[in-house]
């Protein structure tokens, strides 16, 4: 049988393909897992190849796991969902894959240092257009999404789209974004809150104005919030 063909049995999840680990599964429970994968219409390969979409393993010992994987020369491998057994034992019960969780994922943050996952996320396009673009002074999540949906990559693909028309806080984010953007010092927050505490005294004299964040950490932090709606 040629690797991830199920023989006879109907194949329903064309975008997934498995592979199961056999070092501590062992030879014959591997097999049999693969024959029940296969029977409820999984994909799995015989060979871990840059095709496997989920990789399920029974080692406990992360950091062992992973000095594997690294040595079979797959360079897809920060792409795939490296599991443990409790993802396949779910989508077996589902009958379809499940969706992945943290209580699935190896423990590769606490042994590696680093998670796959994460750094996928992080350098994923859209994730980092949207954080992009968020960035900005009025703009938030469902324009950020709409531009991006949009085919909008960049603040110069903003700028020079007809279709695209600013409101005048998004107009101030762009024009002023360098100073916006601009991490503030607790020195300079501080003088602010001064201004701020004396216009809320002047109405609320029982009024108490603390600084959140980073800044009572002693660290730098950006001036404005994130939590600024976003002006319609």
């Amino acid at each position: 049988r040629a690797g991830g063909v199920p023989g006879r049995e109907e194949v329903r999840f064309q975008g997934v393909r498995l592979y199961l680990v056999e070092r501590k599964m062992g030879r014959s429970r591997r097999s049999f897992l693969t024959q029940l994968a296969r029977s409820k219409g999984f994909m799995v390969e015989d060979v871990l190849s840059d095709a496997v979409t989920h990789v399920v393993s029974e080692d406990c010992q992360a950091s062992s796991l992973w000095t594997w994987l690294r040595g079979r020369d797959v360079k897809n491998l920060p792409a795939m969902h490296v599991l443990g057994i409790s993802w396949f034992t779910d989508s077996m019960k589902e009958g379809k894959p499940v969706a992945v969780e943290t209580r699935h994922l190896i423990e590769e943050i606490l042994q590696s240092g680093h998670s796959f996952e994460v750094e996928k996320t992080l350098s994923d396009e859209k994730y980092q257009t949207l954080k992009l673009f968020t960035s900005v002074f009025g703009v938030g999540p469902k324009t950020a999404e709409k531009w991006y949906r949009g085919g909008l990559r960049s603040f110069s693909d903003v700028l020079a789209a007809p279709g695209i028309h600013l409101n005048r806080m998004q107009q101030s984010g762009f024009l002023h974004y360098g100073d916006i953007s601009r991490a503030v010092s607790k020195a300079e927050a501080r003088a602010l809150g001064n201004l701020i505490d004396e216009a809320v005294r002047a109405v609320t004299p029982d009024a108490v104005l603390a600084l959140t964040g980073g800044f009572r950490r002693y660290r730098p932090c950006l001036l404005l919030s994130a939590a600024i709606p976003e002006m319609k």
